[in-house]
């Protein structure tokens, strides 16, 4: 489903970074990171959203992760094959790993984890993710496992690295422990105490199997609002602050004591066409509004360089993407391909948006209205609270004509980045665009097992995609990410998680 861009979280931590003598190495290493909310479970397998995911990168492990640089790596598996036919994947996994709560890792724990969230009596959040396709799970030997699929999963690695893979204690599991308040990992760190609302505490895990952790503690500062996140990073109350607005960026950027960095995310803008509508089913007018839209003009003036041109339906960062290409701004264009099509000057439309459901959402919707007011419609422009924007993108007999949207693909996936959105019984396809050569090119992606062959399906399905337009292709996100200089390692990834795991302080 859509999910906010809201990055989250987080408290404490006795002393401030100004407090902190970091020349001197016998100093603590105390890293206090604001977020704007805290995290609704710390139990991987029902965390459905960003906030709490972006915490358990912290607390677990899984079997497979992405890198910095969005490629798949071994974490708790050291080696992984598929077998010929796609239907089962094979891991071999570490040896010398154990839980916080003292559990050995090994096979039959892996089972129990995959066991229980494709058991849909448990009624966990990322069920689907897993039982859609997960068959069963063998266990080969101590340290070797089998998943069995119901039919070929070419997603599956991605999937095993998406925050629901982080795998929980068997011992939590067959004791009925609320892993939500009380995780059981085998992460670099864990949780030492967790106040609701306010604050959360994790301290290093002494046992880790990896590179030791480069910090005393880690302390998650809850700060709701974005002027005071960034105050409080500017007076040194903390050293890691996200999300930034658009108007603080700019101020912290000219502070030699903090670095603003950011990359792209799994995050797309668009706006969303409604096929009900007659006007749209004419190719030549989607075409032509993806023409009339000044996207650099958003991104430079609006997002203050905070994204990038779209040059796919789906993110850069994605596994799978591959560059297809953007629709130059050019209103004479569109307008030529508006009389083509018999599109009358003065016809009108309806573009509606949510108010704050993704950064500068309503400002550039309204910056959009002016694009399309220029090449001919009237425009009737219509702001929604989010949870009624919610509503409105779930009715199934919708009443826009065209609405901003905006997709995460959370398994960081082309498979996931393209199915639900644009194929025709995609569960968050809100426009009802259909195409059943897309439809079969998907299908085949998900059934191939080999990255090479899958990126040059999914490339063609895309062709396709930007040539139907059933979307205006807008924009990918950037998330801002501000950090006190002596703060190095932490970085953006994913849907806008920012990764502490690796962070030390010099």
């Amino acid at each position: 489903m859509f999910v906010t861009l809201f990055s989250a979280l987080f408290i404490i931590s006795a002393c401030s970074s100004s407090d902190r003598e970091s020349s001197d190495s016998a100093q603590p290493k105390d890293l206090v990171a604001g977020f704007a909310a805290e995290p609704i479970t710390l139990d991987p397998h029902d965390a459905n959203d960003s906030v709490s995911n972006q915490a358990n990168l912290l607390l677990y492990d899984k079997l497979i992760t992405f890198d910095e640089d969005n490629n798949l790596v071994p974490e708790l598996a050291t080696d992984w094959t598929f077998s010929e036919d796609g239907m089962a994947l094979t891991l071999t996994l570490r040896e010398d790993v154990t839980f916080h709560d003292g559990t050995p890792f090994n096979a039959e724990a892996v089972k129990a984890n995959f066991e229980r969230i494709i058991d849909e009596d448990n009624n966990l959040a990322r069920m689907s993710i897993y039982a859609d396709y997960m068959e069963n799970i063998e266990v080969d030997n101590e340290y070797q496992v089998t998943i069995n699929f119901h039919k070929p999963f070419g997603a599956a690695l991605a999937t095993l690295a998406h925050g629901a893979g982080g795998i929980v204690s068997p011992k939590a599991i067959e004791e009925g422990q609320d892993i939500g308040t009380n995780p059981a990992g085998t992460g670099p760190y864990k949780l030492v105490e967790w106040t609701p609302g306010t604050e959360m505490n994790l301290e290093p895990n002494e046992n880790y199997w990896g590179d030791d952790p480069q910090l005393d503690s880690i302390s998650l500062r809850v700060i709701p609002e974005d002027s005071s996140r960034s105050i409080a990073l500017e007076n040194g109350e903390i050293d890691v602050a996200s999300p930034l607005s658009i108007q603080d960026i700019e101020r912290l950027q000219e502070n030699e004591d903090i670095e603003v960095t950011h990359n792209p995310i799994y995050r797309n803008l668009q706006l969303i066409l409604n096929f009900d509508n007659p006007l749209f089913q004419d190719k030549k007018v989607r075409q032509a509004l993806n023409y009339a839209v000044d996207k650099e003009t958003i991104i430079q003036s609006i997002l203050k360089d905070m994204g990038e041109i779209a040059t796919a339906p789906i993110g850069s960062s994605l596994n799978g993407y591959s560059e297809i290409g953007t629709y130059e701004y050019d209103p004479e264009k569109a307008k030529e391909l508006l009389e083509e099509a018999g599109v009358e000057p003065g016809t009108k439309i309806k573009l509606w948006t949510s108010e704050a459901a993704y950064i500068m959402d309503s400002t550039i919707a309204q910056f959009i209205q002016q694009n399309l007011t220029e090449v001919g419609f009237d425009v009737e422009f219509q702001v929604f609270e989010y949870s009624s924007y919610l509503d409105v993108l779930e009715d199934p007999d919708p009443d826009f004509d065209i609405i901003v949207g905006s997709w995460g693909a959370s398994t960081g996936d082309v498979d996931w980045g393209l199915r639900p959105t644009l194929t025709s019984e995609g569960s968050n396809n809100y426009g009802g665009y259909s195409n059943d050569e897309v439809d079969e090119l998907v299908l085949a992606g998900l059934n191939s097992s080999d990255m090479d062959e899958r990126v040059d399906i999914y490339h063609e399905a895309m062709q396709i995609i930007h040539e139907d337009a059933p979307w205006v292709f807008l924009l990918e996100y950037s998330n801002p990410i501000a950090v006190r200089s002596e703060v190095k390692n932490v970085y953006n990834w994913g849907n806008g998680y920012v990764v502490l795991r690796n962070a030390f302080i010099e």
